[in-house]
């Protein structure tokens, strides 16, 4: 790892701090990984999303 990277999170978290801060960075990782993992699941099975089905979604949200 960059000793540059470590010393800015350092200096925003104190020594002590830096583990958590890489834990939670994996942490967020491994979710996304497993999101993209359903979406491909998904897609796998049902296809791809369909433009009119996209903006249906998007304007409900």
């Amino acid at each position: 790892m960059a000793q540059s990277l470590i010393k800015e999170v350092e200096e925003r978290t104190g020594k002590s701090g830096f583990s958590s801060v890489v834990a939670e960075a994996l942490e967020e990782w491994l979710a996304t990984q497993k999101l993209r993992e359903v979406v491909a699941a998904d897609q796998e099975a049902f296809g791809p999303v369909s433009p009119e089905a996209r903006r249906q979604a998007e304007q409900e949200w």
